[in-house]
């Protein structure tokens, strides 16, 4: 008698501490899914916002777009294997508990990129960006006057973020021999802007991806929890079944 109330005392201080792990992961599950469903509607307002898509289509620079697929299709497996583990834990699958780890492995490695890639190409100390930014305005002004499109898509971001020129400002134009446009001007004081386009367009891309690469940096940092929760409710699964 004494034995069996010993083993019971046991089974429900397991029984117990499976309960505080079940509600504390599926917190932490159904946290994470709204979280990662709202950063990949933020991915889709950058893909869809329609001046960004105009400019991106009318310049042909599509590396930001291309980082932040990265960190769509992260939030979006984010998403799903949250599910599986809000699943696993509700009917206490060490299975599912398992897949849904090893599955957070991998997710973790490409958030973690995608994190790296979008600061690469989205934070105006980009060297990276600074330098394929260069090149494509340096592009736009040759075609100044021979291609109306090129004009056109130079005057509205000239005119939106505030900038002129590639990487020497008004120089870029006089020194291809091209005239400095009005839109390189203020359209009150009449000054020439001093930032280039490619420095403001860099600082205008800056609060989506600290939006992104922060919630991508947190990812990481939650997944690691989430992998030691997870852990210890397998445990508890089976000292619970053994009993």
């Amino acid at each position: 008698m004494g034995y069996d109330s010993v083993r019971n005392d046991d089974v429900d201080t397991i029984y117990a501490r499976i309960q505080k792990l079940q509600y504390t992961l599926f917190i932490i599950n159904i946290g994470t899914l709204l979280i990662s469903m709202a950063n990949f509607s933020i991915c889709l307002w950058i893909r869809f916002d329609l001046d960004f898509w105009e400019w991106i289509e009318e310049i042909g620079w599509y590396t930001y777009w291309n980082c932040m697929y990265v960190v769509m299709i992260a939030m979006l497996l984010h998403a799903a294997n949250s599910l599986l583990s809000a699943f696993a834990t509700f009917t206490e699958s060490r299975a599912l508990l398992l897949t849904s780890m090893v599955l957070r492995v991998f997710i973790w490695i490409l958030t973690l990129t995608g994190a790296v890639v979008i600061c690469l190409y989205g934070v105006e100390e980009s060297t990276l960006l600074i330098n394929e930014l260069n090149e494509v305005f340096m592009g736009l002004i040759y075609k100044w006057d021979s291609d109306p499109r090129a004009s056109r898509v130079m005057t509205m971001i000239q005119e939106y973020v505030g900038c002129c020129g590639a990487g020497g400002n008004r120089y870029d134009y006089i020194n291809a021999k091209k005239p400095v446009p009005d839109s390189c001007r203020h359209p009150v004081t009449g000054n020439s802007y001093t930032s280039t386009c490619p420095q403001q367009l860099a600082w205008w891309l800056e609060p989506w991806t600290a939006t992104l690469a922060g919630s991508s940096v947190a990812f990481c940092a939650m997944d690691v929890v989430v992998i030691w929760i997870s852990t210890r409710m397998r445990s508890c699964i089976r000292l619970m079944k053994d009993n």
